[in-house]
């Protein structure tokens, strides 16, 4: 049977509007999505201000509601027919139309979900979080943060100065922040070099006026933590190949290190290897999806839990 590798990725669904407490408590998710899968589905349909429209639904499977969120394509799609090697337009009877799907399954601790998409078209962290607020599944308004090292997030917010930060990326133009995400440029700088492996990189010069170098590693800093938060935008195929930080960490014993900060080596993601189903095998595909989920979530389930016991910001408790 055929088989392709997906990458398994890893965010914490936490409050946008709060920068003080941004992580709330447990939601109950499979409650939410109970009431999902009663909605007609015109009230699970929502369309981007880009007039990309995406379609979301509960589906139940090993003991569980899992989302899939869709993003309803063109429909220009074309098949071959492997007797006689024609390439044939792919139609479909009646009032269908084709999608690129996601796959998300809801952990048990701290609000984690796990991501696999089925190609490169498919939705991605942005689209997830829009399409969660859009539906209203929570009463707030809620972001995606990716699930990196508790180490890394700590070091990157309590140090004492960030001097540089430099991130490699290749442009894919389908995939892109939304206007008010201030990824220095990132959106101007894709469309201008399209073609293009870009790296761009911040340092705050070493000379100077102590408090203008002062003000430019907080600004650097700040920066660089929307970036994190942001950082699902890039992540995946022909997108993001480096996000690195040279920081000054304080020790605790009253002194200071340089270190270096490899961002995307202390993410949590998994490389899986998904079964492509025949049409002999009648479970849905999005159940190997699910598989490769659960699977990379038991990996890495000490990893997932360490990243949310803590940093950034205070858990909610009440």
């Amino acid at each position: 049977m055929a088989s392709r590798i997906r990458t398994v990725s890893f965010w914490e669904i936490v409050r946008a509007k709060d920068d003080h407490n941004p992580r709330m408590e447990q939601v109950p998710w499979q409650h939410a999505l109970e009431d999902l899968s009663s909605r007609p589905w015109g009230q699970r349909l929502f369309i981007t201000p880009d007039g990309d429209q995406f379609i979301g639904e509960a589906k139940f499977y090993s003991d569980a509601l899992h989302l899939l969120v869709g993003r309803i394509g063109s429909g220009d799609l074309h098949a071959v027919d492997f007797d006689h090697g024609h390439i044939e337009d792919l139609r479909l009877d009646g009032n269908k139309g084709f999608i690129d799907l996601t796959t998300i399954c809801f952990l048990e601790y701290h609000n984690i979900i796990g991501i696999m998409g089925g190609s490169q078209a498919a939705p991605r962290s942005s689209a997830i979080q829009y399409w969660l607020n859009a539906s209203g599944m929570l009463t707030e308004e809620i972001t995606l943060w990716p699930v990196i090292s508790q180490d890394v997030w700590t070091k990157l917010q309590q140090a004492s100065a960030v001097h540089n930060f430099e991130f490699t990326f290749r442009p894919n133009p389908a995939f892109v922040p939304p206007h008010n995400t201030p990824l220095f440029g990132f959106k101007q700088t894709s469309e201008r070099y399209s073609d293009h492996r870009i790296t761009l990189k911040f340092e705050v010069p070493k000379r100077g006026p102590a408090t203008s170098r002062a003000r430019g590693q907080r600004r650097l800093q700040e920066d660089a933590m929307q970036f994190m938060r942001d950082i699902g935008y890039m992540i995946g195929p022909n997108g993001l190949e480096r996000a690195r930080a040279q920081v000054t960490s304080p020790t605790g014993d009253g002194f200071t290190k340089d270190e270096a900060l490899d961002f995307l080596k202390h993410q949590v993601t998994a490389k899986k290897r998904v079964e492509m189903r025949s049409g002999e095998d009648r479970r849905p595909r999005y159940t190997a999806a699910v598989d490769a989920i659960q699977e990379a979530a038991r990996e890495h389930v000490n990893d997932l839990k360490a990243a949310v016991s803590g940093p950034p910001g205070n858990t909610s408790t009440t």
